[in-house]
């Protein structure tokens, strides 16, 4: 029998949660403000959607010389990035608006870019934002054995190499994604706890148009309506994504793939001995906190603990509630865990990889001095 996984402590049990809860919805409070999104918020909807469809038009135009077709294909493909990070990513965080409705249609905009929303709800939602970290639970360590990832994972002699080729396989992520992922984890029986029997027939159908559309407006149109030769049409279309997938790997690989991280085992029976905020400390790191281009772009993400916290916070509240859940942490004697910026964070993962690569097992303290000490944050309180 598969396990049940779940946290053995209570989360409302611990007093820097209930500090933490009862200042951010201060916060709420003291401002008259809702924890959707706001008027900032809309603007960088109609600015998501122009930029998506004037580079779009642009690219049909027929206007470019071959280079200029592949420009415009990156500027079109970063337009379709900052759709997901910053819309897509939220309304299925049903985060916008407490329209139920509203967050559901602005929710496609991830089948719009490529990406089914159905499938990112299981494999996101459901899975990784549940049980960040823990292998077997967590959808986001699922990379076979082309990368170690987690230290419970097995090491192959060719991961002694995987610091060195994860930044070029990185720029295959949203090829693959777009191409096979999706499709790939329909086989999937469960995300999480959450068990699949069969997907309803309207959820395939509608993944399958969706993904007909995205094939027609990025490849088929472009093929049929440029001068320019086919093959600088799928130049531009993989170098798009190229640059989407490494960029995608600067968003998200930092915030809980390093040393900084714990990767805790549940028990045979799934129990986590751990609550879900304190787990979420322990496997996640912040970076570029005081960027405020970083926060725009990427829809907060880089703020990436409060976001899994609160994850139906909108993400233009994520700065403000940063510095709450800082101060909170550091007045229950916890160490924010941060980089100063993408870059770093960036680096602070690839050498993480390259810890794993050279020694099998968990690393002891001396190969991972980053690991987060659980007798101090118990003691204090956490």
């Amino acid at each position: 029998m598969e396990p049940q996984y779940r946290f053995e402590q209570r989360v409302d049990a611990s007093s820097f949660t209930q500090a933490l809860e009862r200042k951010v919805d201060l916060y709420f409070r003291e401002r008259g403000i809702s924890k959707y999104g706001n008027v900032h918020f809309f603007i960088k909807i109609m600015v998501g959607f122009a930029l998506w469809f004037a580079t779009l038009m642009w690219l049909l135009s027929d206007s470019l010389t071959a280079f200029g077709v592949i420009g415009v294909y990156v500027l079109h493909g970063y337009a379709q990035l900052y759709l997901g990070l910053n819309i897509a990513h939220d309304a299925n965080h049903k985060a916008i608006s407490p329209s139920h409705w509203i967050n559901r249609v602005l929710g496609y905009t991830f089948d719009l870019v490529g990406l089914s929303s159905y499938m990112w709800r299981l494999m996101h939602n459901d899975s990784h934002h549940y049980f960040v970290n823990i292998r077997n639970a967590d959808s986001a360590l699922g990379y076979g054995n082309i990368f170690r990832i987690s230290p419970h994972d097995k090491r192959e002699p060719f991961h002694r190499y995987q610091h060195l080729y994860a930044p070029f396989l990185y720029c295959l992520a949203t090829l693959d994604w777009v191409f096979a992922k999706d499709y790939r984890c329909l086989r999937y029986p469960r995300f999480g706890n959450h068990k699949i029997k069969r997907h309803a027939s309207k959820d395939l159908a509608f993944l399958f148009a969706s993904k007909a559309f995205y094939y027609t407006y990025t490849l088929v149109l472009p093929l049929s309506m440029l001068s320019v030769p086919w093959y600088v049409v799928i130049a531009g279309f993989l170098i798009m994504h190229f640059f989407l997938g490494f960029t995608l790997a600067l968003t998200f690989q930092p915030n809980h793939f390093t040393e900084a991280s714990s990767f805790p085992e549940p028990d045979k029976d799934g129990h986590i001995d751990n609550h879900y905020i304190r787990h979420v400390f322990e496997n996640t790191s912040d970076y570029a906190r005081g960027n405020p281009l970083a926060c725009w772009f990427l829809g907060g993400l880089n703020l990436h603990a409060v976001h899994h916290m609160f994850p139906s916070v909108c993400h233009v509240h994520y700065p403000a509630l940063t510095e709450i859940l800082k101060s909170t942490a550091e007045e229950h004697g916890y160490a924010y865990p941060e980089n100063v910026n993408v870059l770093r964070a960036f680096f602070v993962h690839l050498k993480w990889l390259k810890l794993l690569g050279s020694v099998d097992g968990v690393p002891d303290a001396k190969d991972w001095p980053g690991r987060p000490d659980r007798t101090g944050m118990t003691t204090a309180g956490v």
